[in-house]
């Protein structure tokens, strides 16, 4: 591998010291780092490379920062069947392979050809409004249909390969990959998925309701979610972009044909990760 694209997170790594610093290394390595043109210019080293190219070109993209600065790149990644090797500046940094003090010796493991590579599920959710598709947008953690302004409980209807499901009362309505099963959905009481298989989580958060319960649904399905109240309704991906939606739009979530590469080069195990990273031994 000889062309790495880099992301840095300019607030995870001040003045980008570290990134100039690896980008150095990199290069002494015989490699020829590609960056942003704002990179560039903070760090006065590595080849400008704006980002309709930067991704046909890399060999994989190393990513400096936290979880969200991963889940972006990864989506973009994602389109070019890139690899991803992630190096954790955040807290908890699940989705990094490694930690910035062991950053060099990992990406050295990668030059030498010493590492595997995680196949990671994507969603893929629609945009119906008034029966005609208005976007199509992909999610590597989850899918989260909600009220953007307002803590009202919203009313969404919820139907599974066109068979009606319920109408819940609730936050909202999560669908979740195996990756973002550690995530959001870990915090609204649904299940933990080993990140390798291809199923989906549908939580309903907060429902206003005794007996709702999280679904586990293959990878392959559709979940449609239609939304029965006006206001400021949205479905947001992966927590960051959000998409307005209205009264009786539909979105439509299911697996996508495209999948996030994530490089491995330490020894842990998902349970290994699941246990150090969530539990703290």
């Amino acid at each position: 591998m000889k062309y790495i694209g880099i992301t840095a997170n300019k607030d995870k790594d001040r003045g980008l010291a570290y990134t100039k610093e690896l980008i150095g290394w990199l290069e002494d390595c015989g490699c020829v780092p590609l960056v942003s043109q704002e990179e560039r210019a903070l760090t006065g080293c590595g080849e400008i490379c704006d980002d309709s190219k930067l991704y046909k070109r890399a060999d994989l993209m190393l990513v400096l920062g936290g979880d969200g600065t991963i889940l972006r790149t990864a989506r973009h990644a994602a389109l070019y069947g890139l690899p991803v090797l992630g190096i954790n500046f955040g807290t908890l940094g699940y989705l990094a392979d490694v930690d910035r003090a062991d950053a060099k010796t990992a990406i050295k493991a990668v030059l030498d050809g010493s590492y595997s590579v995680e196949e990671r599920m994507l969603l893929e959710a629609v945009h119906i409004h008034n029966f005609e598709e208005r976007g199509r947008y992909l999610a590597l953690n989850e899918v989260y249909v909600s009220n953007a302004m307002s803590l009202k409980l919203v009313n969404l209807e919820m139907s599974i390969n066109d068979s009606f499901i319920n109408v819940f009362r609730a936050d909202g309505i999560l669908v979740a990959t195996p990756t973002g099963s550690t995530a959001y959905n870990l915090s609204a009481g649904g299940p933990i998925l080993k990140p390798d298989m291809r199923l989906m989580t549908v939580t309903s958060v907060c429902p206003h309701n005794l007996y709702s319960r999280p679904f586990v649904i293959s990878g392959e399905d559709c979940v449609t979610i239609k939304i029965l109240d006006g206001g400021s309704m949205v479905f947001s991906l992966d927590g960051e972009e959000r998409v307005p939606v209205q009264q009786n739009d539909d979105v439509r979530i299911t697996g996508s044909k495209l999948s996030v590469k994530i490089i491995k080069t330490s020894k842990r195990n998902f349970y290994d990760t699941l246990r150090y990273k969530m539990m703290g031994n």
